[in-house]
């Protein structure tokens, strides 16, 4: 039954039960129909506050129910949201070493140009290289091999900002994006000194990388990232190997594009 149907039926319940015998006492009962009526209408003023509590009972707890389920539906939301999230960080990333996969990399290096053109900022991109990695894999074993490419990883994404992002390319090698900046060698510095920790800590054959920096000085102007790629990897090659952790920086400098700046 509606909750309309049950308020329309408990009044007529008190009118019947209270007044009606009130009024018949006054028509049979003229001596003594004033207390009757008195006595039903006593009755009536007991009942409709015993049947208001009761409904306002009724109320506070169809409400309390109402929220308990509201919270729970907002829980299981939150935890439905949780797993796609999960399952997104999971294609997107590199099973060994955590870092974004080249796929996911290669969109968000996309993304973040487009960004900081908009915002007229520089970008730079850095390609790292692992030096003397086939020997470590022969020394080390394929697990070794892997305890160092998260330790790189690891060691990338302690001297990268929250903004910045890092990817495995392939292999050994990682890619790297630092938006809004002008200057990567603050950045540079602080892998160097990662590394030189846990190579301390270890106590075994020294990780060292190669970097090759590019800064993008003016995004807006559009960028082709086989250009992008093709200067990272000129200044990564003249400093692979070396032995050291050493890393070699170059400028791309883009020509306004009408498209761009129609956009």
């Amino acid at each position: 039954m509606r909750d309309g149907s049950k308020v329309i039926l408990g009044i007529t319940a008190l009118l019947t039960l209270g007044l009606g015998p009130a009024l018949a006492a006054l028509f049979l009962f003229p001596g003594r129909g004033s207390v009757l009526a008195a006595s039903g209408s006593a009755f009536l003023a007991i009942g409709f506050v015993t049947w208001t509590h009761r409904l306002i009972a009724d109320h506070h707890h169809l409400r309390q129910r109402d929220e308990a389920l509201r919270s729970e539906i907002a829980s299981l939301q939150e935890k439905l949201h949780a797993h796609v999230r999960e399952i997104r960080d999971v294609r997107s990333c590199d099973e060994v070493t955590g870092a974004l996969n080249r796929s996911s990399f290669l969109r968000r290096l996309d993304e973040a140009i487009l960004r900081d053109a908009r915002l007229g900022k520089s970008l730079s991109f850095l390609l790292v290289d692992i030096e003397g990695f086939r020997a470590i894999n022969a020394e080390r074993g394929r697990l070794g091999g892997d305890d160092v490419l998260k330790a790189v990883a690891q060691s990338i994404q302690g001297a990268t900002r929250g903004t910045d992002f890092v990817g495995r390319m392939g292999g050994d090698e990682f890619g790297v994006v630092l938006n809004e900046c002008e200057d990567s060698r603050p950045a540079v510095n602080r892998l160097f000194v990662a590394l030189q920790a846990t190579n301390a800590e270890s106590g075994r054959a020294p990780i060292n990388v190669s970097v090759g920096a590019v800064t993008i000085e003016t995004p807006a102007n559009g960028v082709e990232l086989a250009e992008l790629f093709r200067l990272a990897e000129g200044a990564l090659a003249s400093v692979r190997g070396t032995g050291a952790s050493l890393c070699a920086r170059r400028t791309l400098r883009t020509e306004p594009s009408s498209q761009i700046a129609s956009a």
